[in-house]
């Protein structure tokens, strides 16, 4: 069941902590210092979003 589900994202698979931890520390660096509010989906695409 979860080899299915992780199956039928984009991505093919899970999102790794360490890709969701590679986020946080872009968002809290200087390089989006400007960035005042966004909605990012760590998921692989397994939810869609439009």
């Amino acid at each position: 069941m979860v080899a299915k589900a992780a199956h039928g994202s984009v991505s093919g698979r899970f999102s790794r902590p360490e890709e969701v931890a590679d986020l946080v520390l872009l968002l809290a660096s200087d390089r989006t210092g400007n960035v005042t509010g966004a909605d990012v989906t760590v998921d692989g695409g397994l939810v869609p979003t439009w």
